[in-house]
């Protein structure tokens, strides 16, 4: 909504209205202190009780069960990682023989097929080719 001035004719937004504006100052503020009183005299002290409350708790309790947990959990775990780091083991050491047997299969097979025949044609062009050379050599002595 656009409000024009009576004296120039210019149109301002209400929320540049500075009698709009000082309001909402006004009323923010007044909220703004009752939320801040509220916390400080009642939120605030309740949670400073229940932390007072707490450490005197904690420590008035012995630390050997504490100590005695702590060493529980810490044997837990180191058993639990000494279980997963072998079994992490066996899974690499089996993964790199199988890809070692795949490989040495695959090797075999690659030369059996195809380099095999790829040989066997290399071996006839260069048979060829010397028989080819040796022919016109003996024409070039007979000359």
């Amino acid at each position: 909504m656009v409000k024009e001035t009576k004296n120039k004719g210019n149109f301002t937004m209400p929320q540049m209205d500075l009698y709009i504006g000082m309001s909402q100052v006004f009323w923010f503020t007044v909220i703004f202190i009752i939320f801040y009183l509220l916390i400080v005299q009642n939120i605030l002290p309740q949670i400073a009780q229940s932390i007072k409350l707490r450490r005197k708790k904690v420590g008035g309790a012995t630390n050997t069960s504490f100590d005695e947990e702590a060493l529980k959990v810490s044997e837990t775990t180191s058993k639990t990682l000494e279980v997963s780091l072998r079994d992490s083991q066996a899974l690499l050491s089996n993964i790199s023989n199988e890809s070692s047997e795949w490989l040495t299969k695959y090797i075999n097979k690659s030369n059996e097929e195809t380099l095999l025949t790829l040989n066997k044609n290399y071996i006839k062009i260069l048979g060829e080719l010397k028989g080819r050379s040796f022919l016109i050599e003996e024409v070039i002595k007979k000359k």
